[in-house]
C-alpha cells in the first residue's frame, strides 16, 4: 500500500511539473496573436498533448533520460516578436502562425536528417563546457524574469498585488526548505507539496479563477494545421537554421545537465545527442502539424530531479501518459488551467538554483583566463542587454535583424560559440 502511494504521489509530481512548464505559454501566444478564447482553449490543449508525446518520445527513443520536454522559451521570443511585427504590418494573427508553423518545420527537418545520419555529434566542438555554461546562464537570466513575474503577479488583474507576492514568495520559501529537509519524502515530493499547499491558499483568499471555462464534453481529438498549411520566406528560413544550432546547444546543456545528477549507467555523450536530435526532429514534425509551439527538452530538469531526488523511469513515462490522456478531454483541461500561475512559477524558481549551480560548474570546470572571461563577460554583456532592448527601438530593421536583437539568449549563444572557436587557445 505505502509503495502505491509512493508512486501516486511521484506520477502526480512529475505530471504537475510537466503541467506547470506547458500551461502558461498558450496563453500568452494566445494573447500576443489576439486568438479567441476558444482557440486558446485549443492550442492549450494541443500543447498539453505535445509536450506528453514529445517527453515519451525523447524517453523511449531519444537521450533516455528523464527530463520533460517543454514550450521552447527561445521559440517563445520568436513567436512573439513576430506576433507584434505581423500585426504592425496588416497581417491577421493565423496567417503569422502559419509563417512561424513553416520555420518550425524546417527546423525539425533539420534535426531529424542530423539524427537519423547519426551525424549531429559531429557538432559537438562546437559546445565547449563555456558555451554550454553561457548557454545555461542566459538561459537562467531570461527566464528568471518571466517566473519572478509571474510568481507575483495576480493573473486576474495582471498587477503585483501583496497577497499573492506573499503566497508566491511563500511556496518559492516552502519548497526550498522542504528540499532540505531530513526527510527524504518531504525532499521527494517538496513541488508537489508547494503547488498542493499554495493552490489551496488561492483557494481560500479567493484569488484564483472560481468559473471553469466554457469547454468541449467528452473526448475531443486535436485539430491538424488549424491555422492552415504552413507556409515560409527568406527571414524565417534563416532563422530556423540559427535556431538548428540554438537548439542542439540546449540539448547538449539539457543532456549535461541530467547527467551530473542521474546515478547508474549512461549512454555516452555522442549517443545521446544523436538519438535526442532524432526525437526533437520527430517532436518538431508533430508541433508544426497541431499548430502550437515547438517544445525542448528542459535543462531545469536537471534541478527539479536533483531537488527531489526522484530519478525513476517508470513514474515518469507514467505522467507522460497521463499528460495525453487528459489533453483528450477538454473539461479535464479547462480545470487544469485554474492552477494559479504565480503558484507554479515559485515551484519552478525554486528548481531554478539548482540550474544556476550547474552552469557555474561548467564555467568553472576549467580556469578563467583572460580569453575565457572575455568570451564570458562579452557573451552576457551583450546577450543580457539584448533581453532589455525595447521593441520599439529595433522594428524598422529587417526581419532577421528583429528576430536577433529580441532573443537575447539567441544573440549571447551565437556569440560564444563565434567567439569560442575564432579565438584560438594559446598553446
Amino acid at each position: 500500500m505505502r509503495a502505491r502511494l509512493g508512486w501516486g504521489l511521484s506520477v502526480s509530481q512529475w505530471f504537475i511539473f510537466l503541467l506547470a512548464n506547458a500551461l502558461a505559454l498558450p496563453i500568452i501566444l494566445g494573447q500576443a496573436f489576439g486568438l479567441e478564447g476558444s482557440e486558446i482553449a485549443g492550442l492549450m490543449q494541443r500543447t498539453l498533448m505535445l509536450v506528453g508525446l514529445s517527453s515519451l518520445v525523447q524517453i523511449t527513443i531519444g537521450h533516455r533520460y528523464p527530463v520533460a520536454d517543454g514550450p521552447a522559451g527561445s521559440w517563445a521570443i520568436v513567436f512573439v516578436v513576430m506576433a507584434y511585427i505581423g500585426r504592425a504590418q496588416g497581417y491577421e494573427g493565423g496567417e503569422i502562425l502559419r509563417l512561424l508553423a513553416g520555420g518550425v518545420l524546417v527546423s525539425g527537418a533539420i534535426m531529424l536528417v542530423l539524427g537519423i545520419a547519426k551525424q549531429t555529434h559531429r557538432l559537438l566542438f562546437l559546445f565547449t563546457p563555456l558555451v554550454t555554461g553561457s548557454f545555461m546562464l542566459l538561459l537562467v537570466i531570461q527566464l528568471s524574469g518571466v517566473f519572478v513575474r509571474g510568481m507575483v503577479t495576480d493573473p486576474q488583474s495582471g498587477v503585483m498585488t501583496l497577497p499573492v507576492a506573499a503566497i508566491g514568495l511563500l511556496v518559492f520559501i516552502g519548497v526550498l526548505l522542504c528540499s532540505f529537509s531530513r526527510h527524504a519524502l518531504v525532499r521527494t515530493y517538496a513541488v508537489l507539496v508547494g503547488i498542493v499547499l499554495g493552490w489551496g491558499a488561492f483557494a481560500v483568499f479567493g484569488l484564483g479563477a472560481s468559473a471553469l471555462p466554457n469547454t468541449g464534453s467528452g473526448i475531443q481529438l486535436p485539430s491538424l494545421f488549424t491555422f492552415g498549411s504552413p507556409k515560409l520566406d527568406i527571414g524565417m528560413l534563416v532563422v530556423a537554421v540559427l535556431f538548428s544550432l540554438l537548439l542542439i546547444s540546449n540539448q547538449v546543456a539539457a543532456i549535461t545537465a541530467i547527467s551530473t545528477v542521474v546515478e547508474g549507467k549512461q549512454p555516452t555523450m555522442e549517443n545521446a545527442l544523436n538519438r535526442s536530435s532524432l526525437a526533437s526532429g520527430i517532436s518538431h514534425m508533430m508541433a508544426g502539424g497541431l499548430s502550437t509551439i515547438a517544445v525542448v527538452p528542459l535543462p531545469i530538469t536537471a534541478g527539479f530531479v536533483q531537488l527531489t531526488g526522484d530519478q525513476r523511469r517508470a513514474p515518469f513515462m507514467l505522467a507522460c501518459m497521463l499528460m495525453v490522456g487528459v489533453s483528450l478531454f477538454p473539461a479535464a483541461v479547462g480545470f487544469l488551467s485554474l492552477l494559479p500561475a504565480p503558484v507554479a512559477n515559485a515551484a519552478l524558481l525554486a528548481a531554478f538554483i539548482k540550474l544556476v549551480m550547474l552552469a557555474f560548474q561548467l564555467l568553472t570546470k576549467y580556469p578563467l583566463d583572460q580569453r575565457a572571461g572575455t568570451i564570458l563577460g562579452v557573451t552576457v554583456l551583450l546577450g543580457v542587454g539584448c533581453m532589455f532592448l525595447p521593441p520599439d527601438l529595433y522594428r524598422h530593421w529587417p526581419g532577421l535583424a528583429q528576430y536577433l536583437l529580441g532573443n537575447g539568449l539567441l544573440t549571447g549563444t551565437l556569440i560564444a560559440l563565434v567567439m569560442e572557436q575564432a579565438w584560438r587557445k594559446s598553446a
